[in-house]
C-alpha cells in the first residue's frame, strides 16, 4: 500500500518553523486514528505521510495541529532540577564529587604533630618516626600532640614506611592526655569514678588537681560528637578564649552532658593501626573513606615493637597522616 502525503509551507505553521520530533508526537498523540509513517520537512515546505488517506475528520483535525505547532524543541525525557542550596568550594566551583572533608576545611598531609608549647603552631611538634638501635628497648613510642582548640582538626587517612624489618610490628593510636593529680586532698570537688575518670564531687572529694586546666595541656580533653546524632558523656565544661590560648569558666556538668573530660592516666581512645607486621622494606598506604574528629587534648601515639624471636637489630619506621584542618599553616 503506497503511502499518502499531505503537503503543507511553513508559513502555514504557527512560527513558520518545524520540529519534526515534536511534530509527529503532536500527531501520534491526537485524535487522528490513522497511522503516522514518517514526516519530511525542509526550507521551505513539511510533507507529513501517512499509511492511509486521511478522513475528513482527520484532516481537520491534521490541519489544526499544523497552525498551532510553534516549532519550539520538546525536552522529552528531561527534568529541571533545582539546586537552592548548592555546594561550592572556596574558589566558587560547583562541588560534584563526593568527600569526607568538612566544607571549609583544607587537606594536611604531615609527618609531624604540633608544638604543645605554642597553640598557634601547626606542625612544629614530634615527627612519626621510629628507631629502633641493637641494645634498645622491644617497644618504643612517639606522641605527637595537635593544636586543635583553634585548629578544627580530622583524621582521614596515612601512609607507613619501613625499613629493614624482621617481623617487627608498628601501631597508632588516639589517646587523652593524662591530667595530674594527688589523691590526697579532702573536700575538693573532684572525685575518681572507677579510677579512670575525674568527676565533680560537689565539695566531698578527695583528689586535688595539680596541673594547670587552664592551659590547652592541663588535662580538659574535648569530646567530639561521635556520629551525627550521638554526643558523648562528658562531665565539664569550659570556654576556649582563643586571645589568651587558655581555658576559662572551667564547670562541672554532674549530668555527664558537657563537652570536656579529665583522666589521670593516658587513656586509649581509639587504634587507628593494630600491630601491623612489617617485613623487610617497603611502604603500605592506609586508605579509608571517612573521619575522625580528634579533639583538643587528643595525641595521636606512633608505637613500635621489635620482634623478639629473631636476633636484634636495628630498624626505622615513619608515618604520613592525613588530615582536613582548618588551618594548614
Amino acid at each position: 500500500m503506497s503511502l499518502v502525503s499531505y503537503n503543507y509551507l511553513l508559513i502555514d505553521f504557527l512560527n513558520g518553523i518545524v520540529d519534526t520530533s515534536k511534530l509527529y508526537s503532536e500527531i501520534v498523540s491526537s485524535d487522528i486514528i490513522t497511522a503516522l509513517d514518517h514526516i519530511n520537512a525542509d526550507i521551505d515546505t513539511c510533507d507529513i505521510l501517512f499509511k492511509s488517506a486521511l478522513t475528513t475528520i482527520d484532516e481537520t483535525t491534521l490541519s489544526g495541529i499544523v497552525s498551532s505547532h510553534d516549532g519550539v524543541p520538546s525536552e522529552v525525557g528531561v527534568q529541571k532540577v533545582d539546586l537552592p542550596d548548592e555546594l561550592r568550594d572556596r574558589s566558587g566551583k560547583l562541588r560534584v564529587h563526593q568527600t569526607s572533608r568538612k566544607i571549609g576545611l583544607s587537606t594536611y598531609w604531615t609527618g609531624s604533630g604540633d608544638d604543645p608549647t605554642d597553640i598557634n603552631d601547626t606542625g612544629g611538634g614530634e615527627k612519626f618516626l621510629l628507631h629502633h638501635k641493637v641494645g634498645d628497648s622491644s617497644t618504643m613510642s612517639v606522641s605527637c600532640d595537635f593544636n586543635i582548640a583553634k585548629n578544627e582538626t580530622w583524621l582521614h587517612e596515612g601512609l607507613i614506611m619501613w625499613k629493614d624489618c624482621l617481623g617487627d610490628s608498628i601501631s597508632l593510636e588516639m589517646v587523652g592526655s593524662a591530667t595530674e593529680i594527688t589523691v590526697t586532698g579532702t573536700n575538693t570537688n573532684y572525685a575518681l569514678y572507677h579510677g579512670y575518670m575525674i568527676i565533680p564531687a560537689q565539695g566531698n572529694g578527695n583528689v586535688e588537681i595539680v596541673s594547670d586546666l587552664t592551659s590547652p595541656t592541663g588535662g580538659l580533653i574535648y569530646m567530639p560528637n561521635n556520629d551525627i546524632n550521638e554526643t558523648p558523656t562528658a562531665f565539664w565544661d569550659a570556654d576556649f578564649n582563643s586571645s589568651t590560648g587558655l581555658f576559662e569558666n572551667i564547670q562541672p556538668n554532674p549530668y555527664g552532658m558537657g563537652r570536656y573530660n579529665m583522666f589521670p592516666f593516658e587513656l586509649t581512645f581509639s587504634r587507628f593501626a593494630n600491630k601491623i607486621l612489617l617485613l623487610q622494606s617497603g611502604f603500605m598506604p592506609l586508605n579509608c573513606s571517612d573521619t575522625d574528629q580528634l579533639g583538643q587534648g587528643m595525641r595521636l601515639k606512633f608505637i613500635g615493637k621489635t620482634n623478639t624471636d629473631t636476633a636484634d637489630h636495628e630498624w626505622w619506621s615513619s608515618a604520613t597522616l592525613v588530615f582536613h584542618r582548618d588551618s594548614s599553616s
